[in-house]
């Protein structure tokens, strides 16, 4: 198993926290010690729009230069998209985007694009919407079976995240370059247990991401009661191993199956201590020391 850097990490999504320009980024992802990077297929980072010619050779020659590699590009879809005027053409949008990071992936010589299914819209059939996906996901492999890609299909959007559920959802596509992205979060927010859940996956897992969290109660204040009421659960990062995500167990579950591919740490939410470019890389440099203790337990 390699350890990689998804530099969605670094992308400055969630308010507040640094963002580094795409060589940057990879040369932070090389400073630090991970084999490999996933890079993300929009702006700020990977932007089809945005990667010419030179800027892919440039980008595929500083991989090189560092001594790494490409794990996948991820692409973000929502193939349930359904919206109220039917005559707009949602799903050519999508598969035009998606074939643009297919041909991005093959340029910097990578060779698997992460992808989402959808996401649920209120009012629209659930089936409807997973019709929707498989055939969205159907047309991507399709496509990059033209250039020796394979799809990666993440447990992450509405449509099919429960594990069970995206089991189906690949029994349904069966093509033979459509495969799982299967996180840990995921399989615990369903309730479902991490070792025999990856087991049920043999074979199907292309990737992976870790990101580890603990949960804090909401509250908000009653003025007229002068006290505090529970509002939910806010989920924040934390490095790997210091949250509630059974690690040991999803770790060794993939060395039982055989899996070689990519554990991809990824920052995607707020971080306990803020987000620092300082905050960001102690959190990076823990998760990727505890990840490399775990697979060399397993190693001996």
């Amino acid at each position: 198993m390699k350890i990689g850097l998804h530099s969605v990490s670094y992308s400055g999504t969630w308010g507040g926290q640094t963002a580094l320009s795409l060589p940057d980024f990879i040369r932070k992802a090389a400073a630090l010690g991970y084999d490999n990077v996933e890079l993300a297929g929009k702006r700020p980072h990977a932007s089809p729009l945005d990667m010419d010619a030179a800027a892919r050779q440039s980008v595929r020659s500083l991989l090189s230069e560092l001594g790494l590699t490409l794990s996948c590009v991820a692409s973000y879809h929502d193939f349930a998209a359904f919206y109220e005027h039917k005559d707009m053409a949602m799903m050519e949008k999508e598969l035009l985007y998606m074939q643009q990071v297919i041909e991005l992936t093959r340029d910097l010589g990578g060779s698997l694009v992460r992808t989402y299914t959808g996401y649920f819209k209120e009012g629209v059939p659930y089936r409807s919407q997973w019709d929707a996906c498989v055939a969205g996901i159907a047309e991507s492999a399709a496509i990059a079976a033209r250039y020796g890609i394979t799809i990666g299909v993440q447990n992450h959007s509405c449509i099919a995240s429960d594990p069970d559920s995206l089991l189906d959802f690949l029994e349904e596509i069966k093509l033979p370059n459509v495969k799982a992205v299967l996180d840990a979060p995921f399989i615990d927010n369903h309730n479902k247990p991490i070792r025999e859940t990856v087991l049920k996956y043999d074979g199907l897992v292309v990737h992976t991401h870790l990101t580890d969290f603990i949960r804090r109660d909401k509250y908000k204040y009653i003025s007229e009661t002068v006290t505090h009421e529970k509002n939910g659960l806010e989920m924040i990062a934390v490095p790997i191993g210091r949250g509630s995500i059974d690690y040991r167990a999803f770790v060794g579950a993939l060395h039982e199956i055989g899996f070689d591919g990519t554990l991809s740490y990824e920052m995607c939410s707020p971080l306990v201590g803020g987000g620092s470019e300082a905050n960001l890389d102690r959190c990076a440099d823990e998760s990727l020391q505890y990840v490399r203790g775990l697979i060399a337990e397993l190693s001996n």
